[in-house]
């Protein structure tokens, strides 16, 4: 291309239009019954939907177009034919109201080709979709170079050999690499396309900002506040005392309108003070008799502080057998349950802990959320199974004693964050019980860590407390940030997983 190009620039097809795409059209497309769009099917097309329809000039000459329309792709199956969808050619399908943008055409002018100018084409598309809240884009693609291979190779294998780049097809090729996707085959879909043997590609793209309509006053948040608590553990002389330094911070993190309270694990250990002339393994599950009241008066503060409460954790025992558990407390009064899945060394060997078996994610007016306890987020099949189901923040509440084993909880967390595109918030407890066994110091430095893009902080560190220092942490989260990463991440960590050689499943 030698023509000199003084101003290029996307603009609406006016009716006047119609002659100049005629010539673009008639010696591409020459093969075909229907070549071209007459001036009726134009004009229908331009009435219909205007905004639809766009060109690209170049020197205020013609250099490529886009046409589409919106369709209730309910009344569809994906094995529909060009004309189908297009209600022979007159757009009756068009449909202000439908759920999906099709698209009908796209030309680039030969002459002008090699300019990234069908790219800007649909990104028009992609921008209008969103700005429709459509659920994506749709349309039937041609796969012009199959005829040359299809004597050897099947429709699918042909679209393998393209996607692995053995093959080259200017249509497909192309699609591919503006984030559409081959959602299948479809027969007989253009009549009379000869070079693609009347096969083609049912090609989508989807639009994550996509939110189903709804008369609901309210709709789910995107930016979600977490409010972590540091918490030092002192002698307390009963429960009342533990609840009423609960509430002081249940209160703080609340007037800063946080979403979430994150409690430590084992927040309630001092109360094992009381029992220390017992066997470690005694004093616990004298601490457990206090779990229920717990879970009860946390669930009121959820209630009246409108929170959402992650309780740490606590002992609970289960016909003679000791978990370590916690309670998720939402604001609108229900309660769930989690439990530690892996006890370490000395929780088994000192207290006689056992791990529980049941691993779910918790559905909440703020997203879809799980909790691991302190020594699970070692081991990342916990949270890849809690990604799978659409996790978008893991809770960590932890108690480690000392530096190396503090070290161990926030490397995995980070690790979680990276790998399943979540955010991860870890909570921990500091200071000294040296009146109770097995629970004399503790080390923590709580915080919000993020997946490592451009649109998280570089060193996936949101936000972090001082070490060794009763606080609370407040941090924002965006979990529409979370939804960009899953589709147009610089790497995409969930999307890439090699599912055809291994996976992550529940026994």
């Amino acid at each position: 291309m030698e023509e000199q190009i003084d101003k290029i620039e996307l603009v609406y097809l006016k009716k006047e239009d119609h002659q100049d795409i005629v010539k673009l059209m008639e010696d591409e497309y020459r093969y075909l019954d229907d070549s071209v769009w007459t001036q009726e099917e134009f004009y229908s097309l331009i009435e219909k939907f205007p905004e639809g329809q766009v060109a690209i000039k170049i020197n205020d000459n013609l250099a490529g177009f886009a046409l589409s329309i919106i369709v209730d792709y309910n009344k569809f199956d994906d094995t529909h034919s060009y004309k189908e969808i297009t209600g022979n050619y007159t757009f009756s399908t068009h449909d202000n109201n439908g759920n999906m943008l099709y698209g009908v055409d796209v030309f680039i002018n030969k002459k002008f080709r090699g300019l990234r100018l069908g790219r800007r084409l649909y990104e028009f598309r992609k921008e209008l979709c969103e700005e429709k809240n459509l659920k994506g884009i749709i349309f039937g693609g041609r796969i012009p170079n199959y005829s040359k291979y299809a004597n050897e190779i099947t429709p699918k294998e042909y679209i393998q050999k393209v996607k692995s780049r053995e093959i080259y097809d200017p249509v497909l090729n192309f699609q591919l690499s503006n984030d559409f996707y081959v959602k299948r085959v479809i027969k007989n879909y253009l009549e009379g396309d000869i070079h693609s043997k009347d096969y083609a590609c049912l090609l989508k793209w989807d639009n994550i900002y996509y939110s189903k309509p709804t008369k609901e006053p309210m709709s789910e948040k995107t930016v979600i506040r977490l409010g972590l608590i540091q918490w030092q553990v002192r002698p307390y002389k009963n429960i009342e005392e533990v609840l009423e330094q609960a509430e002081y911070f249940v209160n703080s993190v609340s007037s800063y309108r946080s979403d979430f309270a994150l409690f430590p694990e084992f927040f309630n250990a001092p109360l094992m003070a009381k029992y220390n002339h017992l066997s470690e393994a005694d004093a616990i599950r004298e601490l457990a008799k206090y779990t229920p009241q717990f879970k009860d008066e946390f669930s009121k503060l959820a209630i009246s502080y409108n929170i959402n409460i992650i309780t740490g954790s606590m002992p609970e025992l289960i016909d003679g057998v000791l978990y370590n558990v916690g309670f998720l407390c939402k604001r609108d009064g229900t309660t769930e349950r989690y439990a530690k899945i892996h006890v370490t060394p000395d929780e088994e060997k000192v207290w006689g802990l056992k791990g529980s078996n049941e691993i779910k994610t918790f559905d909440t007016d703020c997203g879809k959320i799980g909790v691991l306890i302190c020594y699970d987020s070692e081991f990342p099949e916990l949270s890849r199974l809690l990604a799978k189901e659409g996790m978008n923040i893991l809770f960590v509440p932890f108690l480690t004693d000392t530096q190396n084993g503090y070290s161990r909880v926030r490397l995995c967390a980070q690790a979680r964050a990276v790998e399943n595109e979540c955010y991860v918030a870890i909570a921990g407890c500091v200071g000294n019980l040296p009146k109770v066994a097995n629970m004399d110091i503790q080390y923590a430095q709580s915080a919000v860590f993020t997946p490592c893009d451009f649109a998280f902080p570089a060193n996936g560190i949101k936000a972090e407390s001082t070490p060794n220092t009763e606080m609370i942490l407040i941090a924002d989260v965006d979990l529409s940030l979370l939804n960009e990463l899953h589709n147009i991440g610089s790497v995409t960590n969930l999307k890439d997983r090699r599912t055809d050689i291994y996976d992550v499943v529940r026994k």
